[in-house]
């Protein structure tokens, strides 16, 4: 699996993006998302951490799974964001498409916040 995938309680953190770009398997990233929605999984955080490259095939990637999460009636937002992606995000004009969390653990309680009780 060439994306990192991990759980802290009901959300799945998504990471390795960095090193995901220079792996052929990057394409499999959107299986790997599909299965985790099909265990039921619906609250993601991509964590955007040591990416220092921005081009067409990251920014597809990231809306490519943020398309299928949603699809499936889930969320995700963007998490730790390096300066290049903190640039991609207001270059492009993507905040209106992902919310951005200076942490994972910022990113993690705003699901905490949000769940219904």
């Amino acid at each position: 699996m060439a994306i990192n995938i991990r759980l802290d309680g009901d959300v799945t953190i998504l990471s390795n993006f960095a090193r995901l770009m220079n792996d052929p398997r990057h394409v499999d990233a959107a299986r790997d998302v599909e299965d985790r929605l099909d265990l039921g999984e619906r609250n993601f955080v991509m964590e955007m951490s040591n990416v220092h490259e921005t081009g067409a095939g990251l920014l597809g990637l990231l809306v490519t799974l943020t398309r299928l999460i949603r699809k499936s009636r889930g969320d995700v937002v963007l998490a730790h964001p390096s300066p290049a992606i903190r640039r991609l995000v207001d270059e492009m004009r993507m905040d209106d498409f992902w919310d951005v969390f200076d942490t994972v653990q910022e990113a993690i309680a705003f699901y905490r916040r949000h769940d219904p009780e």
